[in-house]
């Protein structure tokens, strides 16, 4: 079985307000790998983390927007059933880069959007090497997957099946839905009603 999972992490805004806008809270219970469906996680470099279990709606624009106002995010999807990744940089509220790879259009698909981070350019160089060196478009692998996904552990540091250097485990803290929210504190946005039926 392949992942297919959505995170995002920020940098510049604290946990507490980053799992407000999410309509989520921190449970205390910790774990050394992301197995639970929501977890939480400090990252080095002042970036805080939070994957969520089949979350494409975490790169929904407006969540993005709040999320990276007067800050800086950076979301990231992986599905791996069907070869499809994106990842996007946003800071202070508006999208600044994306890239997106989906094998259903073509094994090697790639949709560039805005100011790319410099990583970009090795990244993709050294996976579109790979994949002609494997058979180009009728290799049994997609390299490109990774393109979106490699470019957001250049950012962050974060990758979705690698340990994270620099930190001590257990790194993930479980993090539970607020379903007792107010609507003045604590509003769960329209992404987390559709992804869990809340």
């Amino acid at each position: 079985m392949g992942f297919s999972l959505g995170w995002v992490a920020v940098r510049g805004s604290d946990p507490e307000s980053i799992c407000r806008i999410l309509g989520l809270h921190e449970t205390g219970v910790r774990e050394e790998l992301p197995e639970s469906p929501m977890v939480g996680a400090s990252l080095p470099h002042g970036w805080y983390l939070v994957v969520v279990d089949r979350g494409e709606k975490l790169l929904e624009d407006t969540l993005l927007q709040r999320l990276s106002a007067d800050c800086e995010a950076v979301g990231c999807f992986v599905e791996e059933h069907v070869m499809y990744s994106a990842a996007e940089g946003w800071t202070n509220g508006r999208r600044v880069w994306s890239v997106t790879h989906d094998s259903s259009k073509a094994r090697a698909h790639l949709e560039l959007e805005g100011d790319l981070p410099p990583a970009l350019s090795a990244i993709r160089a050294r996976l579109e090497s790979e994949q002609e060196a494997a058979g180009g478009d009728t290799a049994d692998v997609d390299y490109l997957f990774d393109v979106p996904v490699e470019l957001a552990k250049a950012v962050t540091g974060f990758r979705h099946d690698e340990d994270v250097g620099g930190t001590e485990p257990p790194l993930f803290e479980v993090l539970a839905s607020d379903a007792a929210a107010d609507s003045k504190n604590r509003e769960p946005p329209a992404w987390w009603k559709k992804l869990f039926g809340a």
